[in-house]
Parts: C-alpha cells; sequence; structure tokens
C-alpha cells in the first residue's frame, strides 16, 4: 500500500471516531448535560454486587440509604430516614421513614422495601438472595441480625451488640425497589430502580451510560437534566476531549499534564486529599512472604518519596500505614521503614541462610493497567517497585491486566505480590482496617484483604473496636492495630493520593465530597435554575 492512501478499514474507523466525536458534542451542547470522561467502565449498577469506584459514582446516584453524608462534608444527616433512636443496650436501632418518597419505578419507600434490601443480602431463603456476590456487605453488616417493619414508616434494625460504624456503613448501603429486584432478578444489576436524584436512561456496557434527573425526587432537585459517563482508555484523549469540549469532566488526568490545565483558561483542576491508600501487597500465603524478614525486606528496600514526586507529580503524601492522616483514627505506627536498601539486603540473606527466601526465583508482580483514582500511572508504579526490589534481590516479572481482570485475579490470590489501592466508602476507619486487614475478607476469590494477613488478635481488636461506642477509646484500640500491622509488613503503603478532577471551566458549584467524589448534583452553568 502506498503511505498516502487510506485503507476501507481505516476509513471506516475515522467515520466511527467522528460519528462518537459529533455525539459527545450533541451531548455537550446541551447546556442542562454534563458528560463526564473516565477511564472504566462501571462494572455493576446494583451496589451490594460491586465495590469498583466507577460503580460507586453512578450508584450513589441512583440509590440512597437511611443517612447519608452532608454535600462536601463527613457529616452525617438524614435521608431516606428522618430521624432514629437507639435502645438503652445499644441493639435495636429505630429508623422514621420519611413520607411520600417513591422509587423511580412510581413504587412506594416504606419499611417493607428497607426490610426487603438487608434479606436479600442476608437470608439465603430469600427468592432474590445475592449468595457469593453480598460477601462484602455480609461481613460489613454481621452483626446486624435482624430488621422488622413496625409500620409502614417505621423499621428496627437490630443487632447482636452495639456496632459502632452502622450509621457510615448505612450511609452507602443502598435500598432497592422489591418490584424492580422481583422483576429482573439477576438482571437488576442492569436495570437498577432506586429513589436517588438520577435514574438510568441508558447503558452501552464499556461504551457509556446515560442517567436522567429523577423528576420526582422528594429533595432538592439536581440542576442538571442528564449526565453522560463515557468511556474514554486513553488519558491523552480524555484531555484532547476536554480541551475541545466534547467532554466536561475528565477523571484520571495524567499527573504531568495537570499542569496543562491549570494554565488553560478554558478548564480548570478540582483536587483535594482524598481518603485513599495505595499500596503493595505481599501475599503471605505464598512463600518467601510467609517470612517476615523478607516483608520487612521489601519495605526497606521502596524509597516512596520519588514515587509521590515522579508518577503523582506531588499530588499524593507518602503512606505509612493504611490509614490517611485525615482520618480521626490515624496513628503513627511505632514501626517504622525508611528508605534503607542495605538492611533490605541483610534481611533477605538472613531469610536465605535459613532456606526461606530464594534469591533465583522470579515473583509474580500484578498490577493494573487502568487508571484508578488512589493511583493515575499504576504501570509507572509499578515499574518503580519491580526496580527497587529488584536492586535488593527480589526478582520480579510483572503482569499488568485492565482492571476488572487484575481485581479477579487478586482477590483470588493469584499473585505474590500486588499493586492495588482502596477508597474508603465511608468516613469511618473500620472500612479500612476491617476490611483491608481481617480474617473474615481472606475468602479466596473474594478476598478484600489481598495479602491473605490473618491475625487472631488483630481480629479480635477490629471486633472489639467496632463494639466500642465511644471515639477515644475506639481510636486507642486502632492505634494498637496499626502498631501490630506495621510490625508484621503485610503491606509496603505507598501513598495517600489527592482526588483530582479536570473540568471545563463554565462549570459552576463544583464541590468534591470528603469521600472522593464529584457532587454531580450541585454541578451547573450559569445561574442555577
Amino acid at each position: 500500500m502506498r503511505h498516502g492512501a487510506l485503507s476501507v478499514a481505516t476509513v471506516c474507523l475515522l467515520v466511527a471516531a467522528c460519528d462518537a466525536s459529533r455525539q459527545r458534542l450533541h451531548h455537550r451542547r446541551d447546556p442542562q448535560t454534563l458528560v463526564v470522561a473516565q477511564a472504566a467502565a462501571p462494572l455493576s449498577l446494583d451496589p451490594i454486587r460491586s465495590l469498583d469506584t466507577e460503580s460507586g459514582e453512578v450508584g450513589q446516584l441512583l440509590y440512597e440509604g437511611l443517612v447519608r453524608w452532608k454535600a462536601g462534608t463527613s457529616e452525617l444527616e438524614p435521608c431516606l430516614a428522618t430521624a432514629w433512636h437507639v435502645s438503652a443496650d445499644g441493639k435495636v436501632w429505630t429508623f422514621q421513614l420519611r413520607d411520600n418518597v417513591r422509587f423511580h419505578d412510581g413504587t412506594m419507600v416504606d419499611a417493607a422495601a428497607v426490610v426487603f434490601s438487608f434479606k436479600r443480602l442476608q437470608d439465603p431463603s430469600h427468592p432474590n438472595y445475592l449468595g457469593a456476590e453480598g460477601t462484602y456487605w455480609r461481613t460489613l453488616l454481621k452483626d446486624v441480625v435482624d430488621e422488622r417493619v413496625v409500620d409502614a414508616n417505621i423499621v428496627e434494625i437490630v443487632l447482636a451488640r452495639p456496632y459502632a460504624p452502622l450509621l457510615a456503613d448505612l450511609a452507602i448501603f443502598p435500598i432497592v425497589s422489591p418490584a424492580a429486584v422481583t422483576k429482573w432478578g439477576d438482571l437488576f444489576a442492569s436495570h437498577p430502580v432506586g429513589s436517588g436524584p438520577f435514574e438510568l436512561e441508558s447503558w452501552t456496557a464499556g461504551l457509556d451510560l446515560v442517567v436522567r434527573r429523577n423528576a420526582s425526587y422528594w429533595d432538592t432537585a439536581p440542576m442538571l437534566d442528564h449526565i453522560v459517563f463515557q468511556v474514554v482508555v486513553d488519558a491523552r484523549q480524555r484531555l484532547i476531549d476536554l480541551e475541545s469540549g466534547s467532554v466536561d469532566f475528565a477523571r484520571s488526568i495524567l499527573p504531568d499534564e495537570q499542569s496543562f490545565v491549570e494554565l488553560h483558561p478554558d478548564l480548570a483542576l478540582y483536587h483535594q486529599a482524598g481518603n485513599d491508600v495505595s499500596y503493595l501487597a505481599l501475599n503471605m500465603l505464598h512463600p518467601p512472604f510467609d517470612d517476615v524478614r523478607v516483608r520487612r525486606a521489601a519495605n526497606y528496600a521502596i524509597n516512596k518519596e520519588p514515587i509521590v514526586k515522579l508518577a503523582y507529580q506531588g499530588r499524593a503524601v507518602v503512606a505509612d500505614g493504611p490509614l490517611p492522616s485525615t482520618q480521626w483514627a490515624y496513628h503513627a505506627p511505632k514501626t517504622k521503614y525508611p528508605y534503607d536498601p542495605g538492611l533490605a539486603k541483610r534481611l533477605l540473606a538472613e531469610a536465605a541462610a535459613d532456606g526461606k527466601f530464594d534469591p533465583d526465583r522470579v515473583l509474580r508482580l500484578y498490577a493494573p493497567s487502568t487508571p484508578r483514582p488512589y493511583m493515575a500511572q499504576p504501570e509507572r508504579v509499578a515499574r518503580f517497585l519491580q526496580t527497587a526490589l529488584e536492586q535488593v534481590g527480589i526478582k520480579t516479572e510483572l503482569v499488568l491486566q485492565p482492571y476488572a481482570a487484575h481485581r479477579a485475579s487478586v482477590e483470588s490470590g493469584e499473585h505474590d505480590l500486588a499493586l492495588f489501592g482502596w477508597t474508603g466508602d465511608n468516613g469511618d476507619p473500620d472500612n479500612f482496617l476491617y476490611v483491608l486487614f481481617n480474617t473474615d475478607h481472606t475468602v479466596v476469590g473474594d478476598a478484600q484483604n489481598i495479602a491473605f494477613y490473618r491475625q487472631p488478635d488483630v481480629d479480635k481488636m477490629l471486633v472489639e473496636a467496632q463494639g466500642t461506642v465511644d471515639e477515644d477509646a475506639r481510636a486507642s484500640i486502632y492505634a494498637r492495630v496499626q502498631d501490630r500491622i506495621a510490625a508484621d509488613a503485610p503491606w509496603v503503603p505507598i501513598a495517600h493520593s489527592e482526588l483530582v478532577i479536570a473540568a471545563r471551566a463554565d462549570l459552576e458549584g463544583v464541590m468534591l465530597s470528603a469521600l472522593g467524589q464529584a457532587v454531580y448534583q450541585k454541578i451547573h452553568r450559569g445561574e442555577p435554575r
């Protein structure tokens, strides 16, 4: 073929690209439509079934809980429940529901719907029981033993013991339409019906998803008619689309391109400290990471400062443990791991002399190829880690996969080491420490604790903290937990990132939540209607 000629396939691709661009511009020209470019697609629109950030971002528009987070803060306020009280023994919570709230399908949000939403998670005899898909939530709410309809607008939640994180968990627990779940069964995840400010209009898996304003919403109406979430895998293309005006919001902009956004007269960069952590998990079920000396050596081998400077462009802080310093229970651990490759080599030599470390073995280092909110350049970070480990004598092969495949692999424990991260679902430290380090979350195939860290005394402290209502007493327990985790070294904590979103400058009311999401209900162009 001559260099100047275009193949039929190339022409078709160009036409398709133009069509896609025209479609984006159509949405962009509508002042009441916001177009959001994301690096990955939601995995499920049933929040009980999926824990990825993209699913959660859409889910918080479609569903509501009994309580919610006040916009832009970590303060809880009433939502579907207007009031609640707790029994003297802390085991029975009674919620008064809001009058005349309807799901998107027109059915009532009542006590029966609340009970239904819990029972499909907890009761194996329920016709819509979620089974293994509900493991994360089932362990999180393991102390909830029953729910009871008192009357149409009053529901009781019964606990086995006092449970301090309950309200924070209920702020993100979705109340779903029983009629829709019954109608769609397992397909409910792609036909979601909640009571939130937006409802699903269309979803082309892997391409785009459109939500429209809920015209019957009980609270202040959103200022936008539609939000379009588009998958734009290439980071440079997301920025090009933003600059051209074909999209309004762009997630996961490369750190070294963020200064361009800040200097561009038509663009704006929004950022704040994120409620997250990125880390290198060391699989304790796999030798050599069943030996604490090897795990500690990996910690001493990693110089985190250049990673934060180069891979995050300074929009992160070095992590010394799982909790961001913005969390009320943050504690600087007693065991420190300054960059010390010499000490790392000595520890590895000791382990090798005892037959616990083979310097010739090549270990599998898994990493996502898809940008994540807590890590915009995961491959770059993974290669930093690989080089640092190699320099002290830990050989690795890098296994790069798109996010969904990476997540499935690490939850199944295929890795020796895994680069991953976590964005807190609520403002409670339990959502980091219990989820990421308790034995309950080491079920192979659905693990959130992907270091497979199993320590009965840590489990005991985490359960004790859940049952402790006094915040100072809980903080004391969590300090001991963080000290123990640091000493055992199941992770190499890497960074707590900033949440960064690039946007068109003509948008007003842009606000980022304390939990790491845009507050889409507040966004508008020009004067709010």
